[in-house]
C-alpha cells in the first residue's frame, strides 16, 4: 500500500478517488462496519474536531482495512491514487 493511503479513511477514498461503483460500495460497507472511527472535521461539537487528525489506527482507516480488499481492488485504489496526484 502507498504510505499516504494509510492516513485516508475508506469513505475518503470512495469519495475522492475514481474507484468505480462496486469498490465505492465496498469501501463504504467496510467503513460502516468498522469501530473507532476517525472523528469528522467540524467546530468541535457533536464528536467533531477542529484539528486535523493524522492517525492510521482508526478502524475506518485504509491501513486497518487494506487486507480486507482483494489484490485487484488494492491495485485499483493505488492506480486511482496515483492518477489523483
Amino acid at each position: 500500500m502507498i504510505d499516504a493511503l494509510g492516513y485516508w479513511t475508506a469513505d475518503e477514498v470512495a469519495e475522492c478517488l475514481d474507484v468505480g461503483n462496486e469498490l465505492y460500495a465496498k469501501l463504504y460497507s467496510l467503513a460502516n462496519e468498522a469501530s473507532n472511527h476517525k472523528p469528522l472535521g467540524g467546530d468541535g461539537s457533536d464528536g467533531t474536531t477542529e484539528e486535523p487528525i493524522v492517525a492510521n489506527d482508526c478502524g475506518n482507516s485504509m491501513k486497518q482495512l487494506w487486507d480486507k480488499l482483494t489484490p485487484e481492488e488494492q491495485e485499483q485504489i493505488e492506480e486511482a491514487f496515483n492518477d489523483y496526484f
